[in-house]
């Protein structure tokens, strides 16, 4: 099975390849392919009217004009994280017209039928919808990539991800769209086919990363062992990466940090959470690993040698005297270059693991105080770092 993975221009390359490797992370034979180059276009003919979005509009999906339900008042008296100014206007899209550029990129690579073609886009919906399959193909959807942390406080690749995940396998757990539609949970029941026009309730079926017995069995036949196995295992490598980024698993023994042979950080006891870092930042924090007794950012000067090497090491971006120009800057303690990149680390552990346990692991130390990452190095297992 393959899945392609399309976005616009609005998405941002970042969260584009994460959820990529979000997804890639579970090896077996369903396939990702990400194209982060072919960008799907949005013209002013392609918007409807720009919407009004009150607080409560805006927290609800639309229902489907031909199927008939209520939806009952959301019990849940959990936080919801605000970031949004109400009465809210923005563009918006009709459905027709997304799955419209998934059917154009499907012909125009000779993608087949049975392939998925899933486009992530910043542009809203005229449904209010975090995601949906195309009723007359349903190998085509899209999913809304903004929004997320109004209801959610973690990493939108996350729930991006899961998104993926839910699509493929509405996708096969219905002998087609009517059933699909009639067949979800209007009422929330932590299962994947959970509808959340309460648009809140996601966040139940985001922490249960399960399938319910009544929709397994619905998958029976449609999907191989194989295929079911690691769908589920991508679910739920994404069940724990949101609860610990939400601090919802703070109480638990430290993990190990491991440098691979590519010079990527991973904390495997979480999940196998990776911590991304940008080349510079990578390279002070590998520096500081490699001195448990601190050092002060004013010394880092005396440093550069080990620095360079240590950067060198990770990035090929530049020529030589480009690459220790960099270097010298983050050295230069009149720069505040050093100091903004440790922030970021920070806020790159804090980001993926909560303020707790990541204090465990970045770069600490107050103003003119030496700096240091204060876990105990006998207790993890630190790969070759140079």
């Amino acid at each position: 099975m393959k899945i392609h993975l399309i976005k616009d221009g609005d998405v941002s390359i970042e969260t584009f390849t994460e959820v990529f490797d979000l997804l890639s992370a579970i090896t077996g034979p369903i396939k990702f392919f990400c194209d982060n180059v072919n960008l799907v276009d949005f013209s002013e003919d392609d918007y409807i009217e720009n919407i009004i979005l009150n607080q409560d509009k805006f927290e609800k999906g639309i229902k489907n004009n031909n199927i008939s339900y209520s939806i009952s008042e959301s019990s849940s008296s959990e936080k919801v994280y605000r970031k949004f100014t109400f009465p809210l206007t923005r563009k918006a899209s009709k459905w027709v017209t997304l799955f419209a550029k998934c059917n154009n990129y499907r012909l125009g690579r000779g993608i087949n039928d049975d392939e998925f073609v899933i486009l992530l886009t910043e542009i809203s919906n005229d449904k209010n919808w975090f995601a949906s399959l195309d009723e007359k193909m349903p190998t085509n959807g899209f999913i809304h990539t903004s929004d997320w942390n109004h209801f959610i406080k973690c990493n939108d690749a996350f729930p991006i991800a899961y998104e993926v995940i839910a699509l493929l396998l509405q996708k096969h757990m219905f002998n087609d769209y009517d059933e699909l539609r009639t067949s979800v949970h209007i009422d929330p029941i932590g299962c994947v086919n959970d509808l959340c026009l309460e648009k809140k309730d996601i966040k139940l079926k985001l922490r249960t990363g399960d399938i319910c017995a009544d929709c397994m069995n619905k998958l029976k036949g449609k999907l191989s062992f194989a295929e079911i196995h690691q769908a589920l295992n991508i679910m739920e490598s994404l069940r724990v990466k949101m609860l610990f980024s939400q601090n919802f698993k703070q109480n638990v023994p430290l993990s190990k940090l491991v440098i691979d042979e590519r010079k990527r950080i991973f904390l495997p006891d979480f999940g196998n959470i990776e911590i991304k870092l940008r080349p510079l930042e990578k390279t002070l924090y590998l520096f500081y690993l490699n001195h448990p007794e601190g050092i002060g950012l004013s010394f880092l000067r005396g440093k550069r040698e080990e620095l360079y090497e240590i950067y060198t090491s990770l990035s090929s971006i530049g020529n030589l005297q480009e690459m220790k120009n960099r270097i010298d800057d983050m050295a230069n303690i009149t720069s505040n270059s050093a100091a903004e990149k440790i922030s970021k680390i920070k806020a790159a552990f804090v980001k993926a693991i909560g303020e707790d346990l990541a204090k465990n692991y970045y770069i600490q130390g107050g103003n003119g105080e030496g700096k240091k990452i204060s876990l105990d190095r006998s207790n993890f297992i630190i790969s070759q770092i140079v």
